[in-house]
């Protein structure tokens, strides 16, 4: 319940999780002695009154901040009221049992962890599970579920980088409370010991002023790992997920986070052994969560968060669309005997299916007109970015579909393996005696931009994130054909390169953003394995690192304290800034700089002379980040060196009122620009629009723009033509997380296009 005196007395955010923990704690029947409790909180609010003095208001800045003197005294007092909690507890525990704690020293303060890996709190011993309650902040939709005495909580969607989260584990408002007359009243409820945990994920990539080319030369290969094994984690087969995550299917039964079984071990029709699920996995092959019971052969949708799967029920085969929580959207078709192969997704509402070897066509909710061909067995189908192609290798050609509706373009006979790139273009191979021809479809023209060895054969074709290459599997057209490499070759058929040492590599599929590449290999027993290979792209980016490295280097200085090397990473105009009252070089009395991260990189003229480097900074006290702070450096070339010229910053923004901007990147989409901003928060939907994300001109007049927000991601793309000059970048308080709470203050940054 509600204690207008504790909400009173304790303002400050870092001991405002004492006050959560007490109102947690009260009991739901009173204590043995309420004359005893009355008298140990009157005693202690008298005593915190005589210690608080009331602070001044204070501005975002951080100037006034309440003397450090003051530190002790509060922490005497939170020491008290934490005493206070421990009776509390014990108390409200008597007519039932004693607390159950909980192990959480791997995860508290914790400040790399990965944004898409379930969090695991193992309890001390037994515990009512329906009395434990969980939030989380920034507002994150989750799943919980237990494997033993371990709690393990799976988010819906990948956390937010470069943020710090609070899970608070608590007994809920009411337990069930036994009543000695009934013999069949609920037994006592032994209830968590509430407390609160703090973690930061791990630090996201820099979004790059120019962005990355993948062209052959560029891409390195780092290093390679297998996802599982055959008696833990087996893997039947795997696909990407527009968010980077992988839809894997796995026999029936196998575990799931923290050795979470799956609830699908059933036979399937054509009398095989156990049936098969599909999981949603991350990038590192932890399970996060079942999403598709006894269905195989997934395929993700290229947006939307939806995805396809096969479900066999005796003779027939439904096909299913779920989105990544595992809830059933629609059965979009059914056929007779058993799929040999995925369905593919034709944009985000239609999709193309074999069914005995005839095409077929299907809205999400209803059939659709298909044209009359056959596929083979092994016929290569694949549908363009935009839904409006569909390549089809027919028993009686190869063709292109044009779905809008449109005429039907004929391809080279023998052509097969398409693969679209996320510009449109169209690659094919066709295997001849003397080797394997390369083909690009682009603009209606179709021409051969490369032939293999004739020792070779080329197959498994799949375009880079840019469609500035093309990555594929080599393998002897005599001798062991398993002995297969990976080879990249640019779009025009230029610098055919190995990628990676000289191993066996089979389909290659590369992540969405390229960090990653998926592919299959022999395992022990004949079949494959799946492994994923880190992979970097190259990029015109050595001033962009060289700018930044200073950025490092002046910001730990002032985390650290040292004055020496911070004031040496400034210029005479850089320290005047600082001495003027443009920001604070280092923290208050009473605070640290907790940590800090680049929200935004931008290049202000045309040559890499001059950047402005947003950089998000971090107050903290007694070790707890409290808030907020941006500041907007000015970084010039002089001497060869990088140096701090100028500096503006925003206000405070307090941690955990609601939800916050992540990051802001400006991407060259022709003809015109992409604004990305990254949330911290599960957002509503609704709330994204072009009304709460805007952008202004010098005069502060909105500029037309499209808003679209991908959840999964927690991401919105303005999509925006803007003539080269220096714009604003508003997201206003419109803007609200799925608990319907709005940002805590306008956030705004500025934009500047280069020429």
């Amino acid at each position: 319940m509600d204690d207008k005196e504790l909400d009173e007395l304790f303002t400050d955010p870092a001991h405002q999780e004492v006050v959560d923990l007490l109102k947690t704690s009260r009991p739901a029947t009173p204590p043995l002695d309420p004359n005893f409790r009355l008298h140990l909180r009157a005693q202690l609010m008298a005593e915190a009154r005589k210690t608080l003095v009331p602070r001044a208001s204070r501005s975002w800045f951080p100037f006034n901040f309440t003397p450090s003197v003051l530190a002790p005294a509060m922490a005497a007092v939170a020491a008290g009221f934490i005493v206070v909690l421990g009776i509390e507890v014990y108390l409200a525990n008597q007519p039932t049992a004693a607390p159950v704690a909980f192990d959480v020293s791997k995860l508290n303060n914790k400040s790399n962890v990965a944004t898409g890996e379930p969090i695991e709190i193992p309890f001390s011993g037994p515990v009512d599970k329906a009395a434990v309650e969980i939030q989380i902040e920034p507002a994150t939709s989750f799943t919980q579920q237990w494997v033993g005495q371990t709690l393990v909580i799976v988010p819906d969607h990948q956390l937010a980088p470069n943020t710090t989260y609070t899970v608070t584990v608590k007994p809920r408002a009411t337990l069930a409370t036994p009543n000695p007359s009934n013999p069949n009243s609920p037994k006592p409820a032994v209830a968590p010991t509430p407390a609160v945990v703090h973690f930061t994920t791990v630090r996201a990539p820099i979004p790059p002023v120019v962005p990355p080319s993948f062209r052959s030369a560029g891409v390195t290969y780092g290093f390679d790992s297998r996802l599982g094994d055959s008696g833990k984690l087996k893997i039947l087969n795997a696909v990407w997920t527009s968010a980077g995550q992988l839809l894997v299917t796995r026999p029936g039964g196998q575990a799931g986070p923290a050795a979470v079984p799956s609830p699908s071990a059933t036979a399937t029709a054509s009398g095989s052994a156990a049936g098969t699920d599909v999981w949603l996995m991350s990038p590192i092959g932890t399970p996060v969560r079942l999403v598709g019971p006894g269905d195989n052969f997934p395929a993700a949708a290229p947006t939307g968060g939806l995805f396809s799967a096969w479900r066999q029920q005796g003779t027939q085969a439904n096909l299913e669309v779920r989105d990544l929580q595992g809830n059933l959207v629609s059965t979009a078709a059914t056929l007779d005997g058993v799929p040999d192969r995925a369905a593919v997704w034709i944009g985000s509402d239609r999709l193309a299916y074999v069914d005995n070897g005839a095409l077929r066509i299907v809205g999400l909710h209803a059939p659709l007109e298909a044209p009359a061909l056959k596929v083979d067995h092994d016929g290569s189908l694949a549908a363009s970015p935009n839904g409006q192609f569909l390549a089809v290798q027919s028993t009686t050609g190869s063709v292109v579909l044009d779905l809008t509706p449109g005429p039907t373009q004929r391809l080279l006979d023998g052509a097969s393996g398409f693969t679209w790139s996320a510009k449109g273009d169209l690659a094919f191979t066709i295997q001849r005696d003397t080797g394997t021809e390369l083909y690009l479809l682009t603009g209606g023209k179709t021409s051969k931009i490369a032939s293999s060895p004739g020792s070779q054969t080329w197959s498994d074709l799949n375009w880079a994130p840019d469609a500035a290459s093309l990555l594929f599997a080599a393998r002897p057209t005599a001798g062991n054909s398993s002995a297969s490499v990976l080879m990249l070759i640019n779009r025009d058929g230029s610098n055919p390169l190995r990628f990676g040492p000289q191993r066996e590599y089979s389909a290659p599929q590369w992540s969405p953003g390229g960090d990653l590449v998926l592919f299959t290999r022999r395992d022990e027993a004949g079949g494959n394995a799946f492994w994923t290979a880190t992979s970097a792209p190259s990029g015109n980016d050595a001033a962009e690192k060289q700018a930044l490295a200073e950025v490092e280097k002046f910001m730990q200085a002032r985390i650290h304290g040292d004055n020496s090397t911070a004031q040496d990473e400034l210029d005479d105009a850089g320290r005047a800034a600082y001495q003027a009252g443009a920001s604070s070089l280092f923290s208050p009395a009473g605070t640290q700089f907790a940590r800090y991260y680049p929200v935004t990189v931008q290049l202000t003229g045309s040559n890499p002379n001059k950047f402005l480097v947003g950089v998000r900074i971090f107050l903290a006290k007694s070790g707890v980040e409290t808030s907020f702070f941006e500041e907007q450096l000015s970084l010039t070339l002089q001497a060869q060196r990088y140096l701090v010229d100028g500096v503006k910053a925003s206000d405070t923004t307090a941690l955990g009122h609601g939800p916050t901007v992540v990051s802001v990147q400006v991407l060259p989409a022709p003809p015109g620009q992409q604004v990305r901003v990254r949330f911290d928060a599960d957002l509503k939907a609704e709330s994204v629009t072009n009304s709460t994300i805007q952008v202004k001109d010098a005069n502060g007049e909105l500029v037309a723009a499209r808003v679209s927000f991908d959840p999964d991601k927690h991401l919105a793309t303005v999509t925006i033509r803007l003539r080269p000059g220096t714009y604003q970048l508003v997201v206003t308080s419109g803007v609200t997380d799925i608990n319907g709470t709005p940002l805590a203050q306008e956030y705004t940054a500025p934009l500047i296009i280069g020429r």
